[in-house]
């Protein structure tokens, strides 16, 4: 049993915070916006709500927080009545806040100066996930003591994945969110440009979730082509962007706004003017890598 002390108990954090207990876990809960029907939730279970972060930090194994964004993690760790200002310092902090990652990696290096081991575990999937504990949880910090934390993470998460050093974990939800929040974009402009098209929506859904478009270059083209350094033409640069180009004016003449397209021909109408314009279209991932001084 682990005594865990966890700091956010709002809509990821109380279900998560419930996982924690249902496992035979004993929790301290703290946060100073807590609804009423939270702490009736966790104190039912056996939990101590603490009005204190000193209270909080009373015999406990870990601490946890879930907060909203990086100030508020700031706050409550570095400020003059923040964690570090406590007299105990006999945890591992584990912050499952999503954050920037180098506040991640700053905050870590002010929990060093005091000896205590610190991980950003960000969570991702969605609230039904924490409530049955099947997140997803991406781990950065000392690998060595990762083995140590790993049974509390599963008591929220079904994958539990380390992903490197301090601030891996926090780079990894990040990469992960912006290919899916931009993704999203792009899937309302494309199931938006159906509707106008006139085409059964039903038919178009089934159609794009066999192809690249639906299935996903990760899943689909990127792993046969150049992730395998082929980039011969299959489907050519010049091709996807004389097929964007008739996609962004179909948009037009159905008074489609299709930004996210725009974006992307601007790149693609840059590549088309280097070699890049015959390579197969996976190549982009070298063209943006190139343009950006990656290796």
């Amino acid at each position: 049993m682990s005594k865990v002390g966890f700091i956010g108990v709002g809509t990821m954090g109380c279900p998560m915070a419930t996982n924690i207990i249902s496992k035979g876990n004993d929790l301290n809960f703290y946060d100073p916006y807590v609804q009423d029907d939270n702490i009736t939730k966790l104190t039912d279970l056996g939990a101590i709500h603490c009005t204190s972060l000193k209270d909080l930090l009373n015999d406990r194994d870990y601490i946890i927080t879930m907060l909203p964004n990086g100030n508020n993690v700031k706050e409550v760790c570095l400020s003059d009545n923040g964690l570090l200002k406590q007299d105990m310092k006999d945890y591992i902090y584990i912050d499952m806040s999503t954050i920037l990652p180098t506040d991640s990696i700053d905050i870590n290096k002010e929990f060093k100066k005091h000896n205590i081991l610190m991980y950003d575990a960000p969570v991702a999937r969605l609230v039904s996930n924490a409530i049955d504990g099947t997140l997803l949880i991406l781990v950065g910090g000392d690998k060595d003591k990762f083995e140590i934390i790993k049974p509390l993470l599963e008591t929220m998460g079904s994958d539990v994945v380390y992903c490197g050093k301090s601030g891996s974990g926090s780079k990894m939800k990040i990469i992960n969110n912006y290919m899916s929040i931009v993704s999203n974009i792009v899937t309302a402009e494309t199931l938006s440009l159906v509707k106008k098209s006139g085409i059964d929506l039903d038919l178009a859904i089934n159609l794009l979730t066999t192809t690249a478009a639906g299935k996903g270059h990760l899943n689909v083209s990127y792993p046969i082509k150049v992730l395998k350094n082929d980039v011969s033409p299959g489907f050519k640069n010049s091709l996807a962007l004389k097929d964007l180009k008739l996609a962004l004016e179909q948009g037009s003449l159905d008074g489609i706004n299709l930004n996210t397209g725009k974006t992307a021909l601007k790149v693609y109408e840059d590549a088309d003017k280097t070699s890049y314009k015959d390579l197969d279209w996976t190549s982009m991932f070298n063209y943006i890598k190139e343009i950006n001084d990656l290796d």
